[in-house]
Formats: structure tokens, C-alpha cells, sequence
């Protein structure tokens, strides 16, 4: 448990880092408006530092947007549950305070764009591994549901996600604005990638009259291990076995010659896998 511990700060700590280099060195002087109160805070920041000279720092809008929301989290779900994200959120905000004066932005959008959704989608994958989140619409659309629960929260999500990119596609122009939606596409993809790994496994169902002959087969070759179930198909009353295997995308073409070989009208079918637990099974 200790050790678990540890181990999640430590996530916290590189997650929010890399969360807050990407928005305060990438996104935030190219006025990229990704969404989210980080996106509230670059906008705010540019009507302050054009108005009076002085701009809002981001960590100081992260706080002041957050601290309702945690109040109103505790106060609907307990210290247990809103803990972790406010250790998360704090994290963050103090290192987006760390960081604020350092700039790698070299004038390209696209270097922005792209480097700026690289760090914190795999910062905020991080922090996700640890079963927290740093606040903000996330949190705001969790409470929202507790009330308004017609519609899901990813939807809630969407939607005001949607509303900060259009205000700062508005105020900082379109061009700018698709950068920004460019690295929220970045941002998911990398934060996805990150939650469930970057190999990509196949699940297999074969269908066959010589599943145990299939099933020795590929434990022979590929050894890869097959749960075997009894069956029926629509076009034939008898008993079939079903076999399910995990294989990885470079395997996958040597098991259909292997299964073909076998049986050639048996039915193969074929499915993403995104989480195994159990090391065993997992290909090599």
C-alpha cells in the first residue's frame, strides 16, 4: 500500500509537469485554446495583459475556478473521494507556477500545436493511472450529473469543452482555432494511447469442428494458451467448440494460416483488445 502510494505521487508529479510545460510553454503564447479552465485562463490572461499590461498567471485561474468545485465535491461526496483530485489539481497549479517563465514557443502553430497536445495528453494520461483527475470540467461535469443526469457526462464534457474552443476561436481567430482543436485531437490520442498501452492486442474467436486440433496447434507454434467453449451456430444444429485467444497484430496473420490449414470453414472473427490483466496471456 506504502509502496502504491509512492508510486502515484510520483505519477502525479511527472504527469503535472509535463501537463504544465505543454500549456505554459506551448499552448498558452500561441493563444491555442484547448478547452477546459486552462483554456478559460489563457483567454482571461490575454484580455488582462492587453487591458492592463499584466496577465492573469494560469496557475492562479486554476486555483480560483477549482476551489468551488472542490468545496461543492466534498461537500456532495465526501473528503474521500474529491482527495486525489484536489492533490492533483494543487500539483498542477504549482507547476504551472514553476513554469511560467519558461518558453519554448518558437512562433509555429503547428510546433505548438502538436508538442503542446503531446505533453499533456501523456501528462494527463499519467495522472489518470493514479485514479485522480486535476479538476476542472471533468470534475464540474461529475457534479452536474449528480443533478442533471439526463444526459451523460461525457456529453456535459463535450459541450463545455465545445464552448471554450469556440470563445477562443472567436477571440483569438480561426486559424488558431483549429490548431487548438488539432491538439485536443493529440491530446486524446496520446492520453488514450497511455491508458491503454501502445501495443496493440487482437482478440480471436474460431468456431470450428477441430477447435482442439486448432487449439493444440497455436499453443504449439505461437504459444499461445486458448479457452475453449461449447457452442451452436444458426446453420447447423450440432455442437461446435469455440475457441478465444489473445494474439498480438504481428501474430495475427500467422494463426488465420495456422486455423485455415486446419479447418478452412471454420469461422474466424477478430476484435481489438483494450485492457488484459493477467501476464500470462499477454503475447511476447
Amino acid at each position: 500500500m506504502y509502496e502504491k502510494r509512492i508510486e502515484d505521487l510520483v505519477l502525479n508529479i511527472c504527469g503535472s509537469l509535463m501537463m504544465a510545460i505543454g500549456i505554459q510553454c506551448f499552448l498558452e503564447p500561441a493563444r491555442l485554446v484547448a478547452g477546459g479552465v486552462t483554456g478559460i485562463g489563457i483567454m482571461l490572461s490575454a484580455v488582462t495583459a492587453d487591458q492592463f499590461g499584466i496577465p492573469t498567471p494560469l496557475w492562479l485561474v486554476n486555483v480560483v475556478f477549482n476551489l468551488p468545485l472542490f468545496l461543492a465535491a466534498w461537500k456532495m461526496q465526501g473528503g474521500r473521494f474529491v482527495g486525489k483530485t484536489i492533490l492533483a489539481s494543487l500539483l498542477f497549479s504549482f507547476m504551472l507556477f514553476l513554469v511560467q517563465e519558461i518558453n519554448f514557443y518558437s512562433g509555429d502553430l503547428i510546433i505548438s500545436s502538436v508538442y503542446g497536445g503531446t505533453l499533456v495528453g501523456i501528462g494527463l494520461g499519467l495522472v489518470l493511472r493514479t485514479g485522480a483527475t486535476t479538476g476542472g470540467v471533468d470534475l464540474a461535469a461529475y457534479l452536474m450529473q449528480k443533478k442533471w443526469h439526463r444526459s451523460p457526462i461525457s456529453k456535459k464534457i463535450f459541450v463545455m469543452d465545445a464552448v471554450v474552443i469556440f470563445s477562443g476561436m472567436v477571440m483569438f481567430g480561426s486559424v488558431n482555432g483549429l490548431y487548438a482543436i488539432l491538439s485536443v485531437f493529440i491530446t486524446e490520442r496520446c492520453t488514450r494511447w497511455l491508458l491503454e498501452g501502445g501495443a496493440t492486442l487482437r482478440g480471436a474467436i474460431v468456431i470450428s469442428d477441430k477447435a482442439k486440433e486448432i487449439g493444440e496447434a497455436l499453443n504449439l507454434r505461437l504459444e499461445r494458451n486458448a479457452a475453449a467453449f461449447c457452442t451452436k451456430t444458426t446453420t447447423d444444429e450440432a455442437e461446435k467448440e469455440m475457441l478465444f485467444c489473445v494474439f498480438s497484430q504481428k501474430e495475427i496473420q500467422g494463426a488465420k494460416s495456422i486455423i485455415m490449414n486446419i479447418d478452412r470453414k471454420s469461422i474466424f472473427l477478430l476484435t481489438d483488445i483494450r485492457e488484459v490483466l493477467g501476464e500470462e496471456i499477454i503475447p511476447k
